[in-house]
């Protein structure tokens, strides 16, 4: 249920806030953003199907009458944000509190859209299509789906990304809450970026994956393939462990920055309203 996700006091403080795109965005209908195509007011800048609510002065009467196709006419303006969140649901987000940390995340970009009017493409790893919730009536079955996810099976990332570009006509805002353990990390965040989206990877970290206590002989198992390798971790195999890490998310953030895009990441037990939210605002997708 969403309020195993979000409390009600914490809705009540995301709702104060707004997202905050770097760039201008497409137009696709009535929100709080501005378009990126450039013109005059009362420029039209393209077309949809008539939906329930739309004011009928925007029907094009001419194209109705031609095509026998009710649309109406969206014009350069304040149109809305098109969020597409994708929630890494793989084996190693079971992890400690990854998952439910990251979950919490996503609930909190998703809502601070929704309750905005905008609209939330919603996908996880396994997702075939992703779910569109629009407005504030979308809150609640948004927050209900997230909470029915259970962390398991492989991460197929770059898959992912690569059916989204497929099935996703405009650019917009997307953003990746993942731990990122998966070598085609960097591949992925290039398949996003073609597209011209804006793209921030919320990278979920816990502080029992960076810090390894156990010393000796081990046997370290995948948990998303199974696999297993005899290690002897020594002070010297986990300190080249760590450099490694560092090494990693210092070229995702480098890649991500090549395409004008950010890493931020989070501590899993991390506290939302007094540090991540103020993190969002600091990474300037909130304020």
């Amino acid at each position: 249920m969403s309020s195993q996700v979000l409390a009600p006091g914490e809705l009540a403080r995301i709702e104060r806030l707004a997202l905050m795109p770097d760039r201008r965005v497409p137009a696709s209908g009535a929100g709080t953003h501005r378009s990126n195509i450039h013109g005059r007011s009362l420029d039209v800048v393209e077309w949809r199907d008539y939906q329930p609510g739309d004011d009928p002065r925007t029907i094009d009467v001419q194209a109705w009458a031609r095509l026998d196709q009710v649309l109406v006419k969206l014009y350069e303006g304040d149109v809305d944000l098109r969020v597409q969140l994708i929630v890494d649901t793989s084996a190693s987000m079971a992890y400690g509190d990854k998952f439910r940390h990251g979950v919490r995340v996503a609930a909190a970009i998703g809502a601070a859209a929704l309750l905005r009017n905008e609209t939330v493409n919603l996908s996880s790893l396994t997702d075939v299509v992703p779910r569109r919730y629009r407005s504030r009536t979308g809150v609640v079955p948004f927050l209900d789906h997230l909470g029915s996810w259970q962390p398991q099976g492989p991460t197929p990332l770059l898959e992912r990304t690569r059916h989204l570009n497929t099935a996703t006509r405009r650019a917009g805002l997307v953003i990746i809450v993942s731990d990122f353990l998966t070598a085609d990390a960097l591949n992925a965040i290039d398949q996003l970026a073609a597209r011209r989206s804006q793209v921030l990877a919320v990278l979920v970290a816990a502080h029992s994956d960076e810090d390894p206590e156990t010393l000796g002989e081990v046997q370290l198992v995948d948990s998303e393939s199974g696999d297993r390798v005899d290690v002897d971790l020594s002070p010297d195999v986990i300190e080249a462990f760590r450099a490694r890490r560092v090494g990693v998310r210092k070229a995702l953030q480098d890649r991500l920055a090549r395409h004008g895009s950010r890493l931020m990441v989070t501590w899993s037990d991390e506290d939302l309203l007094t540090q991540v939210l103020p993190s969002l605002t600091s990474a300037g997708l909130m304020r």
